[in-house]
């Protein structure tokens, strides 16, 4: 499958492994620059576009290209811990007075509450 000529900013996020606020904050200052810096955007209707020619100038590398990394870590660790030496992070339940009491607590709304002059 081969890759689209125009990506959407978000797409083009995905490909930088940059958040979409970064990417749409790099297309704002492309716009505001015209072209001087950041993403490299043009405009199609209504929606914005990057062209793949400007993420590879961007990245200097073709898109495709996959990113080689050091060797690969295994998922599965080396040691399996029973879940009953594991301690519980939850903390334990307390009553509170108002519960021991049967009473509950109502919610007020700011308009039913009066404060004293």
């Amino acid at each position: 499958m081969s890759l689209p000529e125009l990506f959407t900013v978000t797409e083009a996020a995905v490909v930088l492994r940059i958040g979409r606020t970064t990417a749409y904050e790099l297309a704002r200052r492309d716009l505001a620059t015209g072209g001087g810096e950041g993403l490299g955007v043009i405009r199609v209707g209504g929606q914005l576009r990057v062209p793949r020619v400007a993420l590879e100038r961007l990245i200097g590398a073709p898109v495709g290209t996959p990113v080689t990394t050091g060797p690969t870590v295994p998922l599965v660790p080396d040691t399996v811990v029973p879940l009953d030496v594991v301690p519980d992070p939850t903390p334990a339940r307390v009553d509170h007075p108002s519960a021991a009491s049967g009473s509950r607590r109502r919610l007020v709304s700011v308009d039913q509450l009066r404060f004293d002059s």
